[in-house]
């Protein structure tokens, strides 16, 4: 077993808490493997976050371009480690060893994507108001921030809120995913090296009752969170007693793509099948239903079949797979229960999405992929496979008439993150765009495409209207507007 546990980092060094119980760090596709355990303690926070509130003066009055030199500084030892940093996500989150690759190349893109156009668009700006005065508005950090990472995108979407929030003079604690702690450690020690000031950065692991403690710890100024819907809902609960709280929260989707009659078929299937099975779709962006023209539907079907059919399943070191395992035992039974409701609620079984137990000699949560149809949506009245989140393999196909159709379902369910539209025609797509309630559009693009160099966020259930992304600087500091009245009192017109 991994024996490489060194504490919650606090105060600029790594404390091993003195009690506490003891969390396991599976890994999801080799279980009689496990990466190792930690010893989590509510009691961390209460030393993290006073530390935080500590460092925040002298770090928000810390000059802009010392904060930039010390983010080029963990970009630098990011690089170093990203083997290891790599490696060790696939282990922890049981995702392909190619898409780990991409997400700490992403990590550590990110640095050049805030530091750049991320702090140019809360760069101070000036206005006339009238003769003698003028108008500013500057932009200030919050406090303490708290950020709270997933599981299936354990560095770069946790840093995706901790390089902005450092950036713009913000100090941070850091609860990494239960179920990949480890990688929250390594980052921790990146920090570490880089030479940030004691405090500024803050690392507590640990689970709910973790979180929750410091979600509602009154010197927490925000909450950075990425994760399910269910979650963000309970913070918003444990905080309605904190107003003042900034709230950013990224969250499900029940993400469609839709194949319009004019869609280019093969462009669309093959799209389609990675957007619904990389990483073993546990993704929010990932697709997982399919809205097909009724012309058009024997075609795409038959690419798409074979397109799912070709999807590689295996360890996450494997070099040439799209699907690993499920994360956990508990994902795994949920994989498997909705699968069942779509046979209940009148789906016809394409592909039987089913657990496997096993890949090889590696024992884990290993699933096949799913595949669902429904020809008549008007006459299905499913309210769970249809509008719930699975965060699983699976892909349901709807068979609609006409673009008007497409729309309505696309709309119809609680998430709003991402669309896909799959047309040959740019007027085309010109046309759906304005009616699809989602907070990304893609078009000719799988769901599961995304830059940072945009916003990324959702409506209704997936989001709360504060994107990462480009605009992460926006929801990491609060606008403060200054007038300045340089007028003598003689040409003031004053009543008094």
């Amino acid at each position: 077993m991994f024996a490489g546990f060194k504490g919650n980092y606090i105060g600029g060094r790594f404390v091993r808490p003195k009690r506490g119980m003891e969390l396991i760090s599976e890994d999801p596709g080799d279980l009689l493997n496990p990466v190792g355990s930690v010893v989590v303690s509510t009691e961390a926070v209460e030393e993290a976050v006073p530390s935080a509130r500590r460092a925040f003066a002298a770090w928000a009055d810390y000059p802009i371009r010392k904060k930039i030199a010390a983010m080029r500084r963990l970009q630098r030892v990011l690089k170093k480690r990203l083997p290891e940093l790599t490696t060790l996500i696939s282990r922890e989150a049981g995702k392909p060893v190619t898409e780990s690759r991409r997400e700490t190349d992403r990590l550590v893109a990110k640095v050049d994507e805030i530091v750049g156009a991320g702090l140019e668009l809360i760069a101070p700006f000036e206005v006339a108001i009238a003769p003698g005065v003028t108008g500013e508005c500057r932009y200030r950090p919050h406090g303490v921030l708290a950020v709270i990472g997933p599981f299936n995108f354990p560095a770069h979407t946790p840093a995706s809120h901790i390089i902005p929030a450092l950036l713009t003079g913000n100090t941070v604690v850091f609860k990494p995913s239960e179920y990949t702690p480890f990688t929250g450690q390594l980052l921790a020690e990146c920090i570490h090296t880089a030479g940030f000031p004691p405090g500024v950065f803050n690392l507590v692991q640990g689970g709910g009752a973790v979180g929750l403690q410091l979600i509602k710890h009154r010197m927490v100024s925000g909450v950075l969170f990425t994760g399910s819907t269910a979650t963000g809902q309970a913070i918003k609960e444990a905080t309605l007693d904190a107003p003042q709280k900034c709230l950013a929260l990224e969250m499900g989707g029940k993400n469609a793509g839709l194949v319009l009659e004019d869609a280019p078929l093969e462009l669309a299937a093959r799209e389609s099948a990675v957007a619904a099975y990389s990483m073993s779709g546990q993704r929010c962006n990932a697709t997982s239903r399919i809205i097909v023209n009724k012309k058009i539907a024997k075609p795409f079907l038959d690419l798409f079949l074979a397109a799912a059919d070709r999807v590689k399943i295996g360890y996450s070191l494997g070099e040439d797979i799209l699907m690993g395992p499920l994360i956990s035992h508990e994902a795994a039974a949920k994989f498997t229960r909705y699968m069942k409701l779509a046979q209940e609620e009148g789906f016809e079984t394409l592909r039987a999405g089913r657990t496997l137990g096993s890949w090889g000699e590696r024992r884990g949560y290993y699933v096949t992929q799913g595949v669902h149809l429904c020809e008549n949506p008007s006459r299905n009245s499913s309210q769970h496979y249809r509008k719930e989140e699975i965060f699983g393999p699976d892909a349901a196909i709807y068979l609609v008439r006409n673009d008007e159709e497409a729309v309505a379902l696309n709309n119809e369910v609680s998430y709003g993150l991402v669309t896909s539209v799959f047309s040959g025609s740019r007027q085309h797509f010109e046309r759906i765009f304005p009616k699809l309630d989602t907070g990304l559009v893609n078009w000719n693009k799988g769901t599961i495409f995304s830059t940072g160099k945009l916003p990324f966020g959702g409506t209704k259930a997936s989001g709360s209207f504060k994107p990462t992304g480009l605009f992460s600087t926006y929801y990491c500091t609060y606008p403060v507007a200054v007038t300045r009245d340089q007028r003598p009192l003689e040409k003031r017109a004053l009543p008094v």
